[in-house]
Formats: C-alpha cells, structure tokens, sequence
C-alpha cells in the first residue's frame, strides 16, 4: 500500500508539528492582553501644534515689524526719537544716509521689541517654551520694503520636540528712506 517510506515519515512529523501547532496556539489564546496603541498620532498632533505656534508667532513679528515701522516714519515726520539729534552746524549741510539708516534702526528695534516682549503663547504647556529674541534684526531698505534679516532662530522647546526658524520679515512700509530722507532733514540756511 505505502510505496514510499520516507515520504509517510515526513507526512507524521509534519502532521504531529501541525498539531502541536494548533495545541499551543489554543492554549494560550486570549492570556495576553491585547495590543493597544498607546496615544496613536499624538507625536504627529503635537509637531502639528508646533508648526501653528511657529506660525503663529510668526504673523506676529510681521505685524508688529509693520506697526514699528509705522512709528518709526511717525517719529522722522515729527523729527522725534533719534531723529530730533540729527542736526548739522554748518550752513548747507544734510544729515548722511547712513544717519538717517542708523537713527531710523534704532527706533525701529526699540519699538519692535517693546512688541516682543508682549508676546504670550497661551497653548504651551508647563515645562515648554517658545523664545523670540531681541535686538534681533538687521535692516535692508529696498524701495518702498523694509526687510528684516534674523541674525538668531525663534525656538520653540518641548518635551519631546526642538523646533526653531529664522524669524525674517519683508514688510511693504510705503516709504522710501533712500530717496524721502533729504526732504525730512535738509537743514534751513
């Protein structure tokens, strides 16, 4: 009847493999707990809330880089703040463009971190931060632009994620300083 030996051996260990198989499977069936995801995506949900939080602070430097700015041309109209020292002694004589620049920066960055300084995230937790730095920016007028180049990152430090970004803003002012200054500052003979 069995033709080949080997071949009904292979078939009993396979056979009794099988049944040792199922045996343990069955005996150990529901004695684990089941796996359960632990928080699933919530790593995912809290690099979300971090990027809205960059955001966030970000819409809020360019906002408040605009209102400085505003105070700022303000104060070069009424010849306020740094700008009230640019005199010259000399008949004929015009405030440089580097005067103006420098008089026109730092107004600019005293108002620009009163602002900052303000700022508030409210949806940090405890143990968590977010850094915007001060005197922070260096200026560049290009046509009716101011544009401000972070020289540090804003940061935002977590529990579990480091986050952080060049703070830098391009702000349409509608005022040249490059071509308005010598209006402002030509001194009367």
């Amino acid at each position: 009847m069995i033709k080949n030996k080997k071949a009904t051996i292979f078939l009993t260990f396979v056979s009794i493999f099988i049944l040792i198989a199922i045996l343990f499977f069955y005996s150990n069936y529901g004695t684990k707990g089941e796996f359960v995801a632990k928080n699933p995506g919530n790593l995912e949900l809290e690099i979300l809330k971090t990027y809205q939080q960059a955001e966030k602070a970000l819409l809020y430097i360019d906002l408040s880089a605009k209102y400085s700015a505003n105070k700022t041309i303000k104060d070069i109209k009424e010849k306020q703040g740094s700008f009230e020292n640019l005199k010259c002694n000399k008949e004929d004589c015009e405030i440089t463009k580097k005067q103006v620049y420098d008089a026109f920066s730092a107004d600019f960055n005293l108002y620009l971190n009163d602002y900052l300084k303000k700022y508030k995230e409210t949806e940090l937790k405890e143990g968590e931060e977010l850094v915007i730095p001060s005197d922070n920016y260096d200026l560049l007028f290009k046509d009716n632009r101011l544009i401000g180049i972070a020289t540090e990152n804003l940061k935002i430090n977590k529990r579990n994620i480091n986050y952080s970004i060049k703070p830098s803003f391009n702000i349409d002012i509608g005022f040249d300083l490059s071509e308005e200054y010598t209006f402002y500052f030509k001194q009367e003979s």
